[in-house]
């Protein structure tokens, strides 16, 4: 199958790389060069214990688990025609058929594939019982899509409120792929335009397929015509979106418009592709569209994230042996040099590291400080968002088509409140998530900014190590037969900030990364107001923010903001019996939902809730920026210094041991001179691939 081929291409590219990294470690421990074996170490540990997550979401009766069953080949992960889905499973390579039930209380059960529903469904009142008691389940199957580090993900349905706050914040912002199983009957509904608008960054949305399911049921004639209602209802909320965030005359949002077109969109019959594999029938799957869906998602998976994941560590490596040929080549020609006169060139250059060192720690102070300074400069828009949105909350109390009917009785005036309230919730969601998001936009780009600012530190640091080379080289017959790597060090700054964003499968680059967490919710109950009672106002949690750096950038989402307006104690208070003319009852109504307004935007602004999120998202983002780069100077420095202690151990064994130290260090450059130009094809294509996107 071509998309297993896709796999197997890239994994035979993994496997390369990491071969590379784990043979220049191993001649860096030999070298005593700690820092950069350390760090290689970790780059290999990264790039082969990746896995690739690919979330399936939708709302119930999408036929989510039978689009899963139907990648796996198997009828595995239940389904029904009821909502099943009371947890989030995970199918994950294994030659073993079997489930893992992790439980909240930290317990787990190996439990065979033909008991899950037992436990993950609600399909009966003793399983949806037991499911309360799961925090997640493991299905391991030998599915071929699943090898090379890729699971996938079943998640509850898009309108389960509650199990979609925990995706929110937990799950979203792991993922490297969504499919969003969408069906003709309901195309892009709201719940689903409001998950793409609010869960999901503008420049996060190259990484969702969406997935037109049951597509069987619709005559071939009428399915382009729907595929193409589909696709303008897409654009028309994604568009609309990059002009609420960036607005219509940006650059973003011009280039928005001119990717649009590129919307990943298959019509498909998972039942029917389902029912082809396991009957072996290549023409069934090739009418259920499968074909087309898989290869879209392997090349999502491996030519774009993974290969972008990819090529930090070929850069690291290519960059670091460099570095280390380069210590190696000083460290053969000063075998030449007396052990008195390199005292006096290892006093001097230690002093030079040293003083390096200084500007290098003043130079990163320097940088995290512009977090604060950034902070202070974005501060007077956060404050703005509170007045914007009372004005937006406002306007729905307002403007709400209220009538006589609202007023008949407890029940229609309860009714009338929760659709009110309603209401609020979700603009209060949709408008904290466009404002955060914009905020979150200027951080990154002056991010950028910054970080380019630091060229001049890292050309002194470069210069700083040269001329200890040199100042050693210049002593000795320097041989520069002995490599043909080079002999500049490189410390790519735009390298190592491509390494803080894509580590841990976050990244902030547009369209790839899952640079979302959500606010969580916490409630808070007490009075309004005017006696109206019961009313539970989510709020901003101060703790809900994840560390940046190897965690993930997070943009804050309120998620499941809940207002509940209602109870008998209130209607009774407003509710005056039988009248014909309800003004006095519509402006009693008015006043005490414009008085849980004030109430909402007085709970965030005395918590300063939006000025806290955006201190934290700009101190952990420099923060973790600075201290990225900060460890890779450090390497370099502290390797240099190790290189100079070699050195003069080489040259005391140098009477016995020169001719043995001068070949095992020509045989190390070989070894490494081979690992290059092993990895630089894999560097080319993967640049020519990126290129032609």
């Amino acid at each position: 199958m071509e998309d297993s081929n896709n796999y197997i291409n890239y994994q035979s590219m993994v496997t390369s790389v990491a071969t590379g990294l784990k043979q220049v470690s191993n001649i860096c421990t030999h070298l005593s060069m700690n820092a950069h074996t350390e760090s290689l170490n970790q780059l290999q540990e990264k790039l082969t214990e990746h896995i690739f997550s690919v979330g399936i979401m939708g709302e119930f009766r999408r036929g989510k688990s039978t689009v899963i069953n139907a990648l796996l080949g198997q009828a595995i992960v239940p389904s029904d025609i009821v909502p099943t889905s009371a947890t989030l499973n995970y199918v994950k390579w294994g030659t073993e058929k079997k489930g893992i039930i992790n439980f909240k209380d930290g317990t787990k059960k190996e439990v065979a594939i033909d008991e899950l529903s037992n436990y993950i469904t609600k399909i009966t009142d003793e399983s949806e019982k037991m499911a309360e008691t799961v925090e997640d389940a493991v299905v391991y199957y030998p599915c071929p899509f699943c090898q090379n580090g890729v699971q996938i993900i079943d998640t509850p349905g898009l309108n389960d409120d509650e199990r979609m706050t925990a995706i929110s914040e937990n799950v979203i912002p792991t993922l490297d792929a969504i499919i969003m199983v969408l069906v003709p009957d309901s195309p892009f509904s709201q719940t689903e335009a409001e998950f793409v608008r609010n869960k999901v960054m503008t420049s996060d949305l190259g990484r969702i397929i969406f997935v037109v399911n049951k597509i069987d049921v619709v005559d071939e004639d009428d399915r382009p015509r729907l595929l193409n209602a589909i696709k303008e209802k897409i654009k028309s909320s994604v568009l609309q979106k990059t002009i609420d965030v960036y607005g219509e005359d940006s650059e973003e949002y011009k280039a928005t418009r001119e990717k649009i077109g590129d919307i990943r969109i298959y019509p498909v019959s998972a039942r029917k592709a389902l029912k082809g594999k396991m009957n072996n029938d290549i023409r069934m799957i090739a009418d259920s569209g499968y074909n087309e869906f898989e290869k879209a998602l392997s090349i999502l998976l491996t030519e774009e994230r993974g290969m972008l994941e990819l090529i930090q560590p070929i850069n690291q490596l290519l960059s670091k042996s460099n570095e280390i040929v380069e210590n190696i080549n000083t460290r053969y020609n000063a075998l030449d040099i007396h052990s008195v006169e390199f005292e006096k060139i290892q006093l001097e250059s230690i002093e030079k590291i040293e003083r390096t060192r200084e500007q290098k720690k003043f130079e990163i102070e320097t940088f995290k400080a512009k977090g604060y300074t950034l902070y202070n400069e974005l501060l007077p828009n956060a404050e703005k968002i509170y007045s914007d949105i009372e004005s937006d909350l406002k306007n729905i109390v307002e403007n709400f088509n209220y009538s006589s009917v609202d007023f008949k009785n407890d029940a229609s005036l309860n009714s009338t409140l929760s659709s009110i309230s309603t209401s609020i919730d979700k603009t209060l969601e949709e408008k904290l998530a466009i404002y955060c998001e914009r905020l979150n936009s200027e951080i990154y780009n002056q991010l950028g900014s910054d970080v380019k600012d630091l060229d001049e530190i890292f050309y002194q640091i470069n210069d700083s190590i040269q001329s200890v080379h040199n100042s050693i080289n210049g002593k000795a017959s320097v041989n520069t037969s002995l490599s043909n790597i080079g002999k500049t060090i490189l410390m790519d700054v735009g390298s190592i900030y491509a390494t803080f964003f894509l580590s841990s499968g976050a990244t902030a680059i547009p369209g790839l990364g899952a640079m979302i967490s959500g606010f969580k919710e916490h409630g808070v109950k007490g009075a309004v107001t005017g006696g109206l009672s019961g009313a539970t106002i989510g709020f901003l949690s101060l703790a809900a923010f994840a560390s940046i750096g190897l965690v993930g950038w997070p943009l804050a989402l309120a998620t499941g903001v809940v207002s509940t307006f209602g109870g008998k104690a209130v209607t009774s208070l407003i509710f005056k019996g039988k009248q014909t003319d309800n003004t006095k009852e519509i402006n009693n109504v008015k006043k005490q939902l414009l008085s849980a307004v004030d109430s909402i935007l007085a709970t965030m602004k005395d918590t300063r809730a939006i000025e806290i999120w955006l201190k934290q998202t700009c101190d952990n983002a420099y923060s973790s920026v600075a201290d990225t780069i900060d460890n890779e100077w450090e390497n370099t420095l502290s390797s240099m210094e190790a290189m100079l202690t070699q050195i003069k151990i080489d040259i005391e064994m140098n009477a016995v041991n020169k001719d043995q130290l001068q070949k095992q260090f020509k045989d190390y450059i070989a070894e490494i001179e081979k690992t290059v130009e092993e990895i630089t094809p894999i560097k080319d294509k993967i640049a020519a691939a990126l290129n032609s996107k």
